[in-house]
């Protein structure tokens, strides 16, 4: 075969995979032929006796691709009928036809014999062709299946000779497996092979440079041959079975050479499609030569499958003890995590445990603090009152006795004030802290709030109110936010001594909420004091009247409320405090309840977030 017609490994083994799968499909190919054929046969049983013949040859037509024994059996029915026995060439086709399928079967003196006895006369020169061809290839291939017995006999056991010493006498390497590439041509083309096997054995006798330099090449070139025949018989046998032809002109050869090439799986799977089919059309090829292949293919197969089945296992018990490894590795890990995470818990604990003595020790000085205020702060206004009344009982003018009233009822309101600021920190924190929601007059409360601090003005100061729009209400707790309001202005009214003190309302639009702002000229918070105002016993110093209350308190009923406060620490001229309140109108009254006691929770835990910020700080 010339360079010219080369295929690649690449095209080799794209045939090959193409030819798996119209195997592993041929069972539908041939299934849609047997189809046709009973449907033409149901045609043929049925049909009018002029239309006998014309539908036996469909039918034979139909059956004579993958069905030998009853393509014979339907000549067998033409035969029969009155029709071939008055038309010469209804005769002639069915004989030559008859012929044939023998001869395709291997039967090659049975198709001598039809051929022999047909009458020529009358033939046309298409069918005269037609017959001389089919006579000439029977005679061809008896001649052949004679020579190939001759040489089976009497040639093989020098042939095997022959192979065996060429072995023998090859340098081991490349060169040994390309004289191996001869074993196919031997089986193949019995004559062939024994000629080359002679010259090859003769060159290696010779044990010439040379000459083996000749053997090899010459290899070489059948080896290159062996490839090409590999891809022409592929090719044959793929488009047999695509067309559900099981007169395989081509697998039953490329079963052996894929063997000898090494593909063993290849070639046991072909030989078992060739046997599959053997009974349908029971070649020659078929019935001889593969049932010739079969024990060495299935020997190799069962070798080289064993070898897979002890790689595998071999395989398996490497993963079975790679996987135990890995199970072990994953175990240590675990357990060196699992130690990990002990001591990194014990650190938790004793970092939890100090924290807690932190807060116990932080707790104890703000208790002792609050102790000296509350003491303080309880017991110079219960001083006063003790002795102005004490004083009240000795002979006063009218004049005196009003006065000292006025200071034991400022010190009453005094005492009166811590006492609730007490009681109202105390209830927050417990959860017993109720709101009572009512529809305010955001003007009255404002300017209700502003009379009561009045008093608390210093001269010159001027308080300043700048109401909202008439008519906008606000749904939400009387007493609760007005108790935030008068903080706010009694803290700006002790810390203000010039200047001027504004109230303003604001309704935002966006959250629907009341936003109070209570802006002072006084002396301002110091910028190391803006975080912690809001703290419970915070205080701007020491010496200031009150326990550091009263902005913790408001935070708290701000944030129940759903609202906020804090200081405008942008604002330098004093201070301003923004707080505020969202607008609880339409709410239901157990509505109500459940918001009330859910804001209260929210603020409580956020105040106690902050606390506990403040002592990890400290610390």
């Amino acid at each position: 075969m010339s360079a010219q017609f080369t295929h690649s490994k690449a095209e080799i083994e794209a045939v090959l995979v193409e030819l798996d799968s119209a195997i592993a499909k041929k069972s539908i190919y041939q299934a849609n032929c047997q189809v046709h054929a009973d449907s033409l046969q149901v045609v043929v049983n049925s049909c009018h006796p002029d239309q006998y013949v014309e539908k036996c040859k469909e039918l034979f037509n139909a059956l004579f691709s993958f069905d030998g024994r009853n393509s014979l059996q339907v000549l067998d029915r033409i035969r029969k009928t009155d029709q071939y026995a008055e038309d010469a060439n209804l005769r002639a086709w069915t004989e030559l036809n008859a012929s044939y399928i023998y001869g395709t079967m291997g039967i090659y003196h049975k198709a001598t014999e039809i051929t022999n006895k047909m009458d020529t006369v009358g033939l046309s020169e298409e069918e005269r062709i037609q017959y001389i061809r089919t006579r000439r290839a029977n005679q061809e291939k008896i001649a052949e299946y004679m020579a190939d017995i001759s040489i089976a006999q009497n040639e093989e056991p020098q042939m095997m000779a022959y192979y065996d010493e060429i072995i023998q006498l090859t340098p081991p390497g490349s060169e040994r497996e390309l004289v191996k590439a001869q074993k196919s041509v031997y089986l193949n083309h019995p004559r062939e092979a024994l000629k080359t096997l002679t010259n090859v054995y003769a060159l290696s006798k010779g044990k010439s440079q040379a000459a083996m330099s000749m053997a090899i090449a010459s290899a070489y070139d059948q080896l290159n041959d062996r490839d090409n025949y590999i891809y022409y018989l592929a090719t044959t046998a793929l488009n047999n079975i695509k067309s559900g032809n099981t007169r395989y002109e081509a697998l039953p050869y490329l079963v052996y050479v894929l063997f000898e090439a090494g593909d063993i799986n290849r070639a046991y799977t072909y030989l078992m499609c060739t046997m599959e089919d053997a009974n349908t059309y029971p070649s020659r090829i078929l019935a001889l030569d593969v049932s010739k292949y079969f024990p060495v293919i299935n020997s190799s197969y069962s070798a080289q499958k064993n070898e897979e089945a002890k790689s595998e296992k071999i395989k398996r018990n490497s993963l079975i003890f790679t996987f135990a490894l890995l199970v072990l590795a994953i175990a240590v890990a675990f357990y060196l995590g699992w130690h990990r995470n002990n001591a990194a818990e014990e650190r938790k604990r004793a970092d939890a445990l100090q924290k807690a003595l932190d807060q116990a020790a932080i707790a104890d000085r703000v208790k002792t603090v609050f102790i000296q205020n509350m003491r303080h702060e309880i017991r110079t206004p219960l001083n006063a009152i003790m002795g102005f009344a004490q004083l009240m009982s000795n002979d006063l003018s009218d004049e005196e006795r009003s006065l000292y009233n006025g200071y034991i009822q400022e010190s009453n309101n005094q005492l009166l004030s811590t006492l609730d600021d007490i009681i109202d920190v105390s209830n927050m924190e417990v959860g017993t802290f109720n709101f009572q929601f009512t529809e305010i007059d955001i003007d009255k409360l404002c300017n209700e709030k502003m009379e009561e601090t009045r008093e608390l003005l210093s001269s010159g100061v001027e308080f300043i109110y700048q109401p909202l729009p008439a008519g906008l209400k606000l749904f939400s707790d009387y007493r609760r936010i007005g108790q935030v309001l008068h903080n706010l202005l009694s803290n700006a009214c002790k810390n203000t001594s010039s200047g001027e003190i504004t109230l303003s309302a604001t309704h935002l639009r966006l959250n629907d909420s009341i936003q109070f702002v209570v802006t002072d000229t006084g002396i301002g918070i110091p910028p190391d004091k803006t975080d912690v105002i809001f703290e419970h016993f915070e205080k701007l110093d020491h010496y200031s009247p009150g326990l550091g209350l009263g902005l913790y308190v408001c935070r708290l009923i701000a944030r129940a409320l759903g609202g906020d406060i804090h200081l405008d620490t942008h604002y330098t001229n004093g201070a301003r405090f923004v707080f505020t309140v969202p607008n609880h109108i339409g709410i239901e009254e157990n509505t109500k309840a459940d918001s009330s006691t859910t804001l209260l929770e929210k603020a409580r835990r956020k105040a106690t977030e902050e606390v506990k910020g403040k002592v990890e700080s400290e610390k």
